[in-house]
């Protein structure tokens, strides 16, 4: 796999393209989905767990379930507080920052017998391979380039990385790509915040690493700010970090170089609790609306189904036909009687492989 330098900064479709992916990857709606992938992948690991037997050579390790549901609780704390607009959660003491701990130690645990050293060197058993892709499905590649930098340097300095085979492909599966909606809004052309490396963010959001040029009299009495000149790859940068330097490849050496940020869009989305329409970042799928169920209604088909009603999410497997039934209330106390409420239940995984999704002529 390539890292190809067929990529600028300079270039107006490129810095368009940049700008919608790291709207996508700081969006509320892809890490919600994330969520609900993995709270998917969690419930069948589980099942299968619970009832593939202990003699069965492909039988799953129950020690990952820990592991699993600690990604799921990170999850669960995370997006809520995204969904009011707090992007903390990006900070390394954060909650979706501290998802990679769990996530990667179930990767790498996922099949013990595949995995030499913890990573995967053999296919896996198709039943173990068909969980394996629920637990892809939270996967999307470039997420980790909006989390805080450990270590003062921006998470993407290169343009290229975010377009290379590297983030999307692996020996035994592919991420997919996003697809670019067909008229990407311009880049704003801001200068009413710009920091220098070592500074601290004042606000969250898209910055773009460059240089200021000065207007000088005489040459030597500076007399006002001219233009800024890009110098590397836009970043998501989050409020109360540092503004990182950015690694330069220079005289056959990779240096580390302090840089002045420029904001180009400051993110206030969620602040108000309102989730727009994000559904520009899907085009991917764009099923159209998920076939869903009220409780006491017949199930329309046979499958695995998913509701937050009561306070939490939980699963069903129904067949078609079956009366979708009511929520279990969440209570603190796992003692107190059980209190059932009407759901709106959601289609997950139908049972013979069709799409979840209703068909144009039924929205």
């Amino acid at each position: 796999m390539k890292l190809l330098n067929t990529y600028s900064m300079n270039d107006d479709n490129t810095r368009r393209q940049v700008f919608w992916m790291l709207k996508r990857l700081s969006s509320y709606s892809l890490w919600k989905r994330k969520r609900d992938a993995w709270a998917v992948f969690s419930d069948i690991y589980e099942q299968a767990v619970k009832t593939w037997s202990e003699d069965d050579p492909d039988a799953l390790d129950p020690n990952n379930l820990v592991h699993i549901y600690e990604a799921l609780r990170l999850y669960e704390q995370g997006v809520e507080e995204l969904g009011k607009g707090h992007r903390h959660v990006w900070r390394t003491t954060g909650d979706l920052y501290q998802l990679y701990k769990p996530v990667d130690i179930v990767k790498s645990r996922f099949f013990g017998q595949c995995h030499e050293r913890g990573i995967q060197q053999w296919s896996y058993p198709p039943k173990v391979e068909k969980i394996n892709k629920l637990r892809l499905a939270e996967e999307y590649a470039g997420v980790e380039y909006i989390t805080e930098s450990c270590n003062l340097v921006a998470n993407i300095t290169n343009v290229n990385f975010l377009y290379s085979d590297i983030i999307y492909e692996s020996e035994f599966y592919s991420l997919p790509r996003p697809v670019f909606p067909p008229n990407l809004a311009p880049v704003p052309n801001e200068r009413k915040k710009i920091i220098s490396t070592g500074y601290v963010v004042p606000c969250d959001g898209i910055w773009e690493p460059g240089r200021l040029s000065f207007d000088f009299k005489w040459k030597v009495i500076p007399v006002g700010i001219g233009e800024f000149v890009n110098n590397g790859c836009f970043n998501y940068l989050i409020k109360g970090t540092k503004a990182p330097l950015i690694n330069v490849f220079e005289n056959g050496e990779m240096e580390k170089k302090s840089v002045e940020w420029r904001l180009i869009w400051e993110d206030t989305r969620y602040c108000d609790g309102i989730i727009p329409d994000e559904s520009e970042y899907f085009l991917d799928d764009a099923p159209g609306k998920r076939i869903t169920c009220q409780s006491g209604e017949r199930c329309p088909h046979s499958g695995h189904w998913a509701t937050i009603a009561g306070g939490h999410q939980q699963f069903i497997d129904i067949q078609e036909g079956a009366l979708m039934p009511e929520a279990t209330k969440y209570q603190s106390n796992m003692h107190a009687p059980e209190i059932r409420l009407p759901a709106m239940w959601s289609l997950l995984n139908r049972e013979d492989g069709g799409s979840v999704y209703l068909k144009s002529e039924d929205k």
